[in-house]
């Protein structure tokens, strides 16, 4: 197996992939870059031919081993993508070292003009490719395929054993393959930025003639060789991608704060009196007490302590009337625990009746102290 390229910069880029969580719609479209790690399979397969000669008349020619040959291969990948809805169409380049090799070694008795323990080997050290690609998005994952035009090196050369008529010597030649590759793979969306990718192809490069100089086949008398070399290999990638300007996530919908909830409704305490009296009733102080125990038992905050009269008499003495009400009301419940710091005391009179009446009517409900407690 043979180790043709550095991997220490595709190393460098995996180790800082962070798988990133849950994110929202992938977007596939625009440029992108990267590099790819994987496994070369494949043969060169090849032949020798010595043009006729004294030794040959018709020459003599021999098919080189075509074994498959398994080396590790990696490189860099560059690309654009358009997505419409769930598609994705897009064009990638790539550019990757290592590929398969062969050596052959002539036995005994050779052929004509090649002395046995002579050997030749077939390889290929660099290959690239420009494909198109078309995906299903299936987020977070591309399902794509790929097919395109593929092109490789190719190299010949030949170890001439020593004979009786050469030291020995050595020529290689090479030659440029171009032939179709086609192949698939799965990607998956690390984030919107980063993805990291499976992908096999299979690559059929043709094969091309080169020559290999000449062979002595009788003193003093040369016969030319010319040998083929071709391609044909299949490749396990994994790559890793950046998308260069895709938007990055879309923040996380806010949460709606909850509602406050309402504010308490006021509580009211109504206390009755007499016509014409000031005077607070038993029935009216068990009310009071009510409302002192409902101020204890919460946070301290102000009271209203508001008098009130039904319609009969005068304006004037109901006012009057009603604020002794509110005081006499407002001192009981001082004489309960309730500070008086704490209550705003103040008397409306024959305002804002309880019952609607008609003036000099004598309503009990309007007869009243409001203590309203927020």
């Amino acid at each position: 197996m043979r180790y043709s390229i550095n991997t220490a910069a595709a190393a460098v880029l995996l180790a800082s992939v962070v798988p990133a969580g849950a994110q929202t719609p992938v977007v596939w479209g625009g440029p992108y870059g990267g590099l790819n790690l994987g496994a070369d399979w494949g043969a060169t397969p090849g032949s020798v031919r010595v043009a006729p000669n004294v030794a040959a008349p018709g020459g003599s020619s021999l098919d080189l081993t075509n074994h498959q040959d398994t080396t590790v291969t990696g490189g860099g990948q560059i690309g654009y993508q358009y997505q419409y809805n769930n598609f994705v169409f897009g064009i990638e380049g790539d550019i990757k070292g290592g590929g398969p090799s062969n050596t052959t070694t002539i036995g005994a008795p050779g052929v004509p003009g090649v002395a046995p323990g002579s050997r030749f080997t077939t390889s290929s050290d660099v290959n690239g490719s420009v494909r198109g690609r078309i995906g299903l998005a299936v987020d977070p994952f591309l399902i794509y395929a790929t097919g395109g035009v593929a092109i490789a090196d190719a190299r010949l050369k030949a170890s001439y054993a020593p004979s009786a008529l050469t030291p020995g010597a050595t020529a290689s030649n090479s030659t440029v393959l171009i032939g179709p590759t086609v192949g698939g793979g799965l990607e998956y969306a690390v984030n919107n930025n980063v993805s990291v990718a499976a992908e096999y192809r299979y690559t059929d490069y043709g094969s091309d003639h080169v020559h290999l100089g000449s062979v002595p086949v009788a003193p003093g008398v040369s016969a030319p060789v010319n040998g083929r070399v071709g391609l044909r290999d299949n490749a396990l990638l994994f790559k890793v991608n950046y998308r260069f300007g895709a938007p990055p996530p879309a923040p996380p919908m806010p949460v709606a704060a909850p509602a406050p909830p309402p504010a308490p409704a006021p509580h009211v305490f109504i206390v009755f009196f007499d016509w014409d009296k000031d005077t607070i009733t038993p029935q009216g102080m068990q009310i009071v007490q009510q409302a002192a125990d409902a101020y204890k038992s919460g946070a301290p905050v102000q009271i209203q302590v508001t008098g009130y009269t039904d319609r009969s008499g005068s304006a004037a003495y109901n006012q009057r009337l009603s604020e002794r009400r509110a005081n006499n009301v407002a001192k009981a419940l001082i004489s309960l625990g309730v500070p008086q710091n704490q209550m705003a005391v103040s008397g409306h009179g024959e305002n804002d009746n309880r019952v609607p009446t008609a003036a000099g009517v004598r309503e009990p409900q309007n007869r009243r102290v409001e203590i309203t407690t927020p």
